[in-house]
């Protein structure tokens, strides 16, 4: 089974349908969180991903834009957005939202948004986290998003864990006996690695490999509609540079 893995899109639909049409031909698509918020698209990502054979857990921004949380916690710029967000968003894709689950398993796979231990908020970017989030789940793989940094937490048989942050495209065999991988696939729609290019994850269990992928996509007309929204100004600058 050939499975696109996809983070953080953040209602940027243009990083989005480009991703989309650059995997090609998959058998299912996984979303690890934060649909919408941050970008213009909101309504048009839920629908594309609705639209489609998947899976979905719900992130921070998704419950920020159906109540479920305040923005208290976000900082100024996240929190206009995530005000103007709940204010656009139809009525099908807040229902879209609302109902999505914190966690779901697929086979060996557990999907989370921030971590397993906890799956809104907690961010996993670094080998202490990273040791305690495996306590959390079951099976050999979590997939997790939130940082928008795509990398690697690797738990060898003896126990030791090790962290690596993936630069530019890898691929990871997955067919390692007695070993257990949390696995960010980083941002569709907003990277945060110093790469603007969108970043996404094709995990095929057939041939037992995780690789990673950067995608090149029409930035400007992303922060064209930004602008016609009146997001803030941070936010449609920083799509430029990734951070």
């Amino acid at each position: 089974m050939r499975i696109a893995v996809v983070s953080d899109i953040h209602s940027n639909l243009v990083a989005f349908e480009t991703v989309l049409d650059a995997v090609g031909e998959i058998d299912q698509l996984w979303c690890l969180g934060d649909i919408v918020g941050y970008g213009p698209r909101p309504n048009e990502c839920v629908e594309r991903l609705a639209a489609s054979k998947h899976l979905a857990v719900a992130g921070n921004h998704d419950h920020a834009a159906t109540g479920k949380i305040g923005v208290e916690e976000f900082n100024p710029f996240a929190a206009l957005a995530a005000r103007w967000t709940a204010d656009t968003l139809a009525d099908p894709a807040r229902e879209y939202l609302a109902a999505l689950p914190t966690v779901q398993t697929s086979g060996e796979f557990t999907l989370v948004h921030g971590s397993p231990r906890g799956p809104i908020w907690e961010y996993v970017l670094n080998v202490a986290t990273a040791a305690a989030s495996f306590d959390h789940f079951e099976g050999p793989f979590c997939l997790v998003g939130h940082t928008h940094v795509p990398s690697i937490f690797a738990r060898s048989p003896d126990g030791e864990v090790q962290a690596h942050r993936i630069v530019g495209e890898a691929e990871l065999s997955l067919k390692r006996p007695g070993w257990r991988f949390i696995l960010n696939p980083g941002s569709v729609g907003q990277p945060r690695d110093d790469d603007a290019r969108a970043s996404c994850l094709l995990v095929d269990t057939d041939r037992g490999t995780a690789s990673w992928r950067r995608i090149a996509y029409d930035i400007a007309e992303t922060q064209q509609q930004m602008r016609r929204a009146r997001l803030p100004a941070r936010l449609v600058e920083r799509l430029a540079h990734g951070w």
